[in-house]
C-alpha cells in the first residue's frame, strides 16, 4: 500500500493544508492558529473558566498557559479572578479580542463555505458520517487498551 492510500496520510496532508491556510491569516492578527482556536473557544458575553479551556481544546495545562500569557501579552484576553475563590480565573476577552474571534470566525465561516461550495449536500454527509465513524473506531480501540 503506498502512503498516499493510507487514511491517516490523507487526513495529516489535509489537515496540515488547512493549518498552513488559518496560519496564514492568524499570523496577521494574533500570532497561530492554535491561538485563534482558544479566541473562538472563549465565550464572548462570560468568559470561560481557565480550567474549561484545556480539556475543551484538547490542550496540556502547560501549553494552554504559555498560549494564555501571549493572548494577554497582545491584549487580546484578561484573566479575572473570582471574588470568593482567588485561585478560580475566568478567561474574558478584550475588546480588541472581541474583533480577533470576528476575524478568526470569519476565517473559519469563508473556508467552510468554500469547501461547501464544491459538494453537495449528499456527499457533505457522507464525509461527516465518515469521519463520525473514524473517531467512532477509534474511540473503541482506546477503550480496549
Amino acid at each position: 500500500m503506498e502512503q498516499e492510500d493510507t487514511i491517516d496520510y490523507n487526513i495529516r496532508k489535509t489537515w496540515y493544508n488547512i493549518t498552513k491556510m488559518y496560519n496564514r491569516t492568524a499570523v496577521e492578527y494574533m500570532g497561530s492558529m492554535a491561538l485563534a482556536m482558544i479566541v473562538l473557544n472563549i465565550d464572548m458575553f462570560e468568559g470561560t473558566p481557565s480550567t474549561q479551556l484545556g480539556p475543551t481544546m484538547g490542550m496540556e495545562s502547560t501549553s494552554l498557559s504559555r498560549s494564555l500569557k501571549k493572548l494577554e501579552e497582545l491584549g487580546i484576553i484578561k484573566r479575572i479572578h473570582g471574588k470568593k475563590d482567588k485561585r478560580k480565573v475566568i478567561i474574558k476577552l478584550t475588546k480588541l479580542g472581541l474583533n480577533r474571534r470576528e476575524i478568526a470566525k470569519k476565517t473559519v465561516l469563508d473556508f467552510n463555505n468554500s469547501i461547501m461550495s464544491h459538494f453537495d449536500q449528499d456527499e457533505m454527509k457522507v464525509f461527516f458520517d465518515i469521519l463520525k465513524k473514524i473517531n467512532k473506531v477509534i474511540d473503541q480501540n482506546d477503550k480496549h487498551r
